[in-house]
């Protein structure tokens, strides 16, 4: 209708200027011709149709531009309809794409106000969306430390004008309606073209709460829940760091882990023993200082760090106020469990400057404790730290003398105490020494059985001992068959390939089972017996025998004797060089384990036979068996080969004849 108005406007205007137009033109030449009326006349007539015909023209022309601006309108109407219907779509489908991201969403004004806030938004803040839309800025609904780095501007996406138009994120709490804190990923972006900017919110709180999970389970221990060593030793070497800052910063560590902890676990099972670390833990962490820090390092192992000591002394104090608490028993699970520790302390931690040489030390003062008996704490000094360094160098000889080949066997004869004649052998072993010439096994054995060096020493001594054994015992002719007695530590006796390895050598050599003698030592036997027990009757099956070393030496009881598969008790020589005693009270010892054994059907070995006298007692109480510097010392093969062949050579010369060991050694 408007625009009809306007056409009719136009037409009406441009009549009024044609006309004016033609009565000024009539008017200009009325002026300049008026000789004759009739040419006035013509004029006119000529004047009016040239107006008509201009103004026929102009009108024409007129109605042709209001017909293409009818139609441009026309055109333009549709378009925008056009238009209006795909912003309508558009608004649409970006109001629904909004509302369906699948997080919180929400578009903020320059003036930080939320504009739009989609349902999720609603469903993370506990707010409806009238209670937010245009009413609250978005920075309520986050903490003050985040709300801090904001004020920055580090956190959100650069100003309009400059080109970097990426999004910002970062993480911080979000605060909801029942001021409820939750960890949220927080995603700003600009609206190119308007003043706005829209923010996306994803709530992380779980997947934050299994990182923490994750870390705590990385630097924890999941049995006590307490530091494991990866963090104590980053606490450890703050701690050094700290001490280098400060001189008057001191501190302390002390190592400890539970006496005889094993046989807890053997005896009770390892449910019991899980609780008893728990319960250990407890009563520890419960002495000491908030500032403080235990750690179980694995196992029975445990590590306390002493921070912000005034007085060094102080370590000590601690020490003997933990061991004062553990001489009482712990209740677990209704039976009383004694636990005391050994300690091991450093003190002069300002002179470290590596959290693991700290920690080595004191490790090497609680062995030493345990070593003066246990339940005892150490101060690590200068003479531990030699001593380990004494024992670090054995163990890296040790490996050179397995790769070099520096061991070699001495045999000490086993004779029949009636006959005085050689029945078997004990096979000793011996270190070459390139530097400090021939070491005894009691300078190297533990070396070697801590590191697991006894392993490969074991398994050569017993393909050693199978050699010598078949080459002697077809030399000698005895009555009774020779054997060949090998000690093994209970490390080397838990190996599950241990049968097939005595099987391997004993074929090889064509020997019987029953020739070879596995000595294991009491103490080894009963702190493993749950292992030890099962494998010493498959040992029996296969027709190996077993002796018990040093018998008498440990701690088991005579009637558990009853239960073992052995064959053979070995009194330990302390109480054989005292049977002759004034008091005589060794002698109704080794009385007494010479009648067990005999009742229980088993042979005895009496080690350490020096003199005549023993030998005469030994005899009357009806031993069998026994070995000694009074028969022999252990001799190198060369020697025992010259022996060898001297008694063979008398065998043959005097065949009714028995030898003497003796006077074969002495010839």
């Amino acid at each position: 209708m408007e625009q009809k108005n306007i056409s009719i406007i136009i037409d009406e205007c441009a009549l009024i200027i044609i006309g004016i137009g033609a009565s000024g033109i009539y008017y200009i030449f009325e002026k300049i011709i008026s000789a004759s009326q009739n040419l006035t006349i013509l004029i006119t007539v000529v004047v009016i149709l040239l107006t008509s015909i201009c103004t026929q023209i102009l009108l024409n022309n007129i109605n042709r531009s209001k017909a293409a601006l009818k139609e441009a309108n026309i055109s333009l109407e549709d378009k925008v309809k056009e238009r209006t219907v795909e912003l309508q779509e558009s608004e649409a489908k970006y109001r629904t794409i909004f509302e369906n991201t699948g997080t919180a969403t929400i578009i903020i004004d320059e003036d930080m106000i939320i504009s739009l806030a989609n349902s999720e938004f609603s469903d993370l803040s506990g707010y409806e969306k009238d209670e937010v839309e245009n009413r609250m800025p978005w920075t309520k609904f986050i903490n003050d430390k985040t709300h801090r780095k904001l004020m920055t501007g580090k956190l959100l996406p650069a100003h309009k004008e400059s080109s970097n138009l990426l999004a910002k994120n970062f993480e911080c709490k979000f605060i909801d309606k029942n001021n409820i804190k939750k960890d949220i990923l927080m995603t700003f972006a600009m609206i190119p073209g308007i003043d706005k900017n829209v923010a996306s919110i994803a709530d992380i709180s779980e997947l934050k709460e299994a990182e923490r999970q994750i870390y705590h389970q990385a630097f924890h221990d999941t049995l006590t829940g307490l530091p494991n060593r990866a963090l104590f030793m980053e606490h450890l070497t703050m701690a050094i760091k700290r001490g280098k800052r400060r001189e008057d910063y001191f501190f302390a560590v002390i190592y400890l882990d539970i006496d005889r902890f094993k046989l807890i676990n053997d005896s009770l099972g390892h449910n019991v023993g899980d609780k008893l670390l728990v319960a250990f833990a407890n009563r520890i962490q419960d002495l000491l200082r908030d500032i403080d820090s235990l750690a179980r390092f694995g196992g029975d192992e445990f590590v306390i760090l002493l921070e912000d000591i005034e007085d060094k002394n102080y370590a000590v104090i601690i020490a003997e106020r933990l061991q004062q608490s553990l001489k009482v028993p712990f209740d677990i699970s209704g039976s009383e469990i004694y636990a005391p520790a050994s300690f091991g302390i450093v003190l002069n931690t300002k002179v470290y400057d590596r959290p693991e040489n700290i920690i080595r030390d004191a490790d090497a003062a609680m062995y030493h404790a345990k070593e003066k008996g246990r339940s005892q704490f150490k101060i690590f000094d200068k003479t531990l730290h030699e001593k380990a360094l004494k024992l670090l160098q054995i163990e890296t000889d040790l490996r050179r003398a397995i790769a070099n080949n520096e061991f070699e066997l001495y045999y000490q004869p086993i004779v029949s105490l009636d006959t005085i004649s050689i029945i078997g052998f004990e096979a000793l072993i011996r270190w070459n020494h390139p530097e400090q010439g021939l070491v005894f096994p009691d300078s190297f054995i533990h070396v070697a059985e801590e590191t697991g060096l006894i392993i490969p020493i074991g398994r050569w001594v017993l393909k050693q001992a199978c050699i010598d054994l078949r080459r002697w015992e077809g030399q000698i002719k005895s009555k009774l068959p020779l054997f060949m007695s090998v000690n093994i530590s209970s490390k080397q006796f838990l190996r599950p390939n241990l049968i097939d390895e005595i099987k391997e050598n004993l074929d090889k050599n064509g020997l019987p089972p029953d020739r070879l003698k596995l000595e294991i030592t009491e103490t080894a036997l009963m702190e493993d017996a749950h292992e030890t027990i099962p494998l010493i009757q498959r040992l029996k099956d296969f027709g190996v025998q077993i002796v018990i070393d040093d018998f008498g030496t440990g701690y088991s009881s005579m009637s558990y004797l009853q239960q073992l598969p052995i064959d053979t008790l070995k009194v330990d020589q302390s109480f054989i060089s005292r049977i002759n005693n004034a008091h005589g009270e060794n002698k109704n010892i080794v009385e007494t384990i010479v009648s067990l054994a005999h009742k229980l059907g088993l042979n005895v070995v009496a080690e350490g036979v020096e003199t005549a006298e023993q030998h005469s007692i030994l005899s009357n109480m009806k031993c069998q068996l026994a070995q000694g510097f009074l028969f022999s010392k252990p001799l190198e093969k060369k020697k025992m080969d010259a022996l060898i062949k001297k008694i063979e050579k008398f065998s043959k010369m005097n065949p009714d004849k028995r030898y003497s060991l003796k006077g074969m050694l002495s010839d």
